[in-house]
């Protein structure tokens, strides 16, 4: 009777236009009735609530306000919901609203304010902690009024704080956070818990993962050669000057000092931007997910604009930030002033996955309070520490579809910030974030427990008969059913989250598999679930399986296609003309595609198989004639791959021979051979496996072009002519890091 009559809500969705039932989750319900049941024995007048970020904090204070308004022994008390800032007065003021609350006042000023401390009306008011700020000294109330502060962490110290319990010296003080400050001077615990208690209720981190009402978050640091290290900031700005006249770097320090001028160094601010862009299609668009850019300052944020406009449509970014003195403010950066309502239209389109804006770029605003599901990735070039990081990273950790987790990009160096800031709980650091070597570990894991139960059978087999084998494993056996269930769902929500990592290459051909046989179990055993098994998949996966997989169950090609495999040729004669045309294509697609970045001649030949696709689309040639054509098209690449064994050339030695001949074409080929086969030589020892994904990429990098140049420009220095060395090794390595 106490859920039906207090923890059920029928809330106005705006964006969706619905009403959406809610019922309160088990720390709502627990919190809310710790809080009435306090103030009803009128025995502690104090409490903290402390909840994660983005565990349901709004609904929670709603809840308890709607209880203690209608609770027969409490007879009308006056409530104030207090918060720190317009825009999340607005946010509780529109969640009360929509949430059927009743009685529910907004206090306009500070006047007004003082009105309703005195005043003998009851109900409950909203008003940002601020506006005691000026309360005047006279104002008293001997009420025991309720005061439920949200975010208690901040602006509860102070004057304004001073002020507010000054004029309610009976009222009861609950506050709400995610985040509390335990530190000596700044101590949510202090202002909020009645003595000796640490906290009234608490909801951590990992019981929020486990129950499902968050995401865990991944950090991940990019761009190290650009990241900060306070304590050599002198030495960092003049790595990164390096190319700036002595004039240059003094006008910027005395424009920015060095810091911020490192910060806002436009070879920094192109280079990040690139990498976010190149991060943001690779991990994030393809799943129909937003992000926030978070920049130091209102002109770093205006300067990651204009590059943002360089690469990407102008609508597919939008700058958030507090509009400046319009008589000071330089003309760049009220450029992006907005107005209230401005912003909230910026808001209502970045929620919206329809619409083409996909980046929000700011610096202060929308990093606490703000809640948009979609955001799955904060881009983080800002020292944030403490609460304030905890608060701007849990933007990323709200539900989503398919959404698996958020994850902090980071381009400023705050690990230390991080884990300083998680230090609050020992249980905490943990789970807060998760660890991506962890998650490679698991999917490996949850990749192998699955495939035991299909030991014996040779996923090499794409017959229907080996099919057949798989699914009769799961005949009249619920527990296997249940348990492939359970750990196919766990596999492509891993899968979801990590890929495209290149780690993922080798699991391919398992997962695809896996893919095949689980959509083929679906519809063998769970009928009613395979009809819309397509919308429980994440966006990766869901391509993968339209692209790949038979709604048989069946893929037409488990593995990327060898057009030289003598198995898969066989195959070819034995299938339909159409699929006999598809696999060629697909085979012969993966073949260029592999040798494109090396050999000029694979780009005519790309250019010609898109001609044949074209022609048949188009009518102008029958299925016959398609695939007479990419049979003859095998051929020529037959013929191409053979002139690298005519040479005595493997394909590494082949490559960079291609490339040698192209800048040395009035070289003795025999030389080139020769200096070809001498670079895979040098290299060998040094580019062991992995080595791409090292830390020390770049210095491996520049051992490679160290290489080069003694072989080119010493050993070989009568034997060959370059006319542009620099060239020619940028291009080589340029080949040796895609294709080695």
């Amino acid at each position: 009777m106490d859920i039906i009559a207090n923890f059920i809500v029928f809330e106005d969705d705006k964006d969706l236009g619905i009403k959406i039932k809610k019922m309160a989750r088990y720390q709502q319900l627990r919190a809310s009735n710790k809080i009435v049941d306090r103030i009803i024995k009128d025995n502690q007048r104090k409490g903290l609530i402390w909840h994660t970020q983005g565990s349901g904090k709004s609904l929670t204070m709603f809840f308890t306000a709607w209880k203690l308004r209608f609770h027969c022994e409490l007879k009308n008390p006056k409530v104030f919901i207090l918060v720190d800032r317009i825009d999340l007065d607005d946010q509780i003021y529109n969640t009360f609203l929509n949430c059927g609350g009743k009685n529910i006042i907004r206090v306009e000023s500070r006047i007004d304010l003082e009105k309703k401390i005195t005043s003998p009306v009851k109900g409950i008011f909203i008003c940002t902690i601020q506006k005691f700020s000026e309360l005047s000294e006279h104002i008293k109330s001997d009420d025991k009024i309720i005061i439920l502060s949200d975010e208690a962490h901040r602006d509860n110290e102070g004057i304004s704080a001073i002020n507010l319990r000054f004029s309610m010296p009976n009222a009861f003080f609950f506050g709400f956070t995610g985040t509390p400050i335990d530190k000596k001077t700044l101590n949510t615990h202090r202002n909020f818990s009645e003595e000796g208690e640490r906290y009234l209720d608490y909801y951590s981190i990992q019981e929020a993962i486990d129950d499902g009402a968050t995401l865990p978050v991944s950090y991940e640091a990019r761009l190290s050669k650009f990241s900060l290290d306070e304590t050599r900031i002198s030495e960092q700005f003049n790595e990164l000057t390096s190319d700036l006249t002595d004039e240059q770097k003094q006008a910027l320090i005395k424009k920015y000092g060095r810091k911020a001028g490192l910060i806002k160094l436009d070879k920094r601010v192109e280079a990040i931007t690139q990498d976010i862009v190149e991060h943001f299609k690779a991990y994030v668009e393809p799943n129909g997910f937003k992000a926030q850019v978070v920049c130091y300052d209102r002109e770093a944020t205006a300067k990651y604009k204009k590059f943002f406009d360089k690469i990407l449509p102008p609508e597919t970014t939008r700058v958030v930030y507090s509009s400046g003195d319009h008589n000071t403010d330089l003309e760049e950066l009220q450029a992006y002033n907005t107005t209230k309502k401005e912003r909230e239209q910026i808001i209502t389109d970045f929620k919206d996955p329809e619409h083409p804006l996909k980046l929000l770029l700011v610096c202060d605003m929308l990093l606490t309070g703000f809640d948009a599901p979609i955001e799955q990735v904060m881009y983080l070039d800002k020292p944030l520490r403490d609460h304030n990081l905890l608060q701007a990273i849990a933007r990323t950790n709200r539900i989503y579809p398919n959404k698996g987790c958020g994850k902090v990009i980071d381009y400023y160096g705050i690990t230390n910030n991080l884990f300083n800031a998680l230090d609050f709980d020992e249980d905490i650091i943990a789970s807060a974030l998760i660890n991506i070597d962890k998650l490679k570990e698991e999917f490996e894991e949850v990749l192998a427990n699955t495939l035991e139960l299909f030991v014996g059978i040779n996923i090499e087999d794409p017959s229907y008969g080996n099919l057949r084998t798989c699914l009769n494993i799961f005949t009249d056996n619920i527990t296997k059913q249940e348990y492939f269930k359970t750990k196919y769902s766990r596999l492509k929500m891993l899968f979801e989250v990590l890929s495209p990592d290149p780690y993922l290459k080798q699991f391919i051909r398992k997962f695809e598999w896996l893919t095949s046989v689980y959509i083929a179990f679906l519809k063998e055993y769970q009928p009613n679930e395979s009809m819309i098994a397509l919308e429980e998949y994440g966006e990766k996966v869901k391509k993968l399986i339209q692209e790949k997989i038979d709604y048989d169950g069946i893929t037409r090609n488990f593995k990327p296609l060898n057009v030289h495999d003598i198995y898969f040729l066989e195959r070819l004669e034995e299938m339909p003309e159409e699929q006999r045309a598809i696999a060629l294509e697909k085979a012969l697609e993966f073949e260029i595609s592999k040798q494109i970045d090396i050999d000029p001649n694979f780009v005519r030949f790309g250019e010609k198989l898109t001609q044949i696709k074209d022609e048949f689309e188009q009518g102008q040639i029958s299925l016959q004639e398609r695939i007479k054509k990419y049979y003859n098209l095998k051929n020529d690449i037959d013929n191409k791959a053979d002139e690298a064994g005519k040479l005595g050339l493997n394909l590494q030695e082949y490559g960079l021979f291609v490339i040698l001949q192209e800048y040395l074409n009035d070289s003795d080929q025999v030389i080139i051979i020769e200096l070809s086969k001498n670079v895979v030589k040098q290299l060998a020892d040094l580019l062991d496996k992995g080595w791409q994904n090292s830390a020390k990429r770049e210095e491996l990098i520049k051992t490679v072009k160290r290489i080069l140049q003694e072989l080119l420009l010493k050993e070989y220095k009568d034997k060959i002519n370059i006319k542009d060395f620099s060239k020619l090794a940028n291009r080589l390595v340029d080949i040796i890091i895609k294709k080695f």
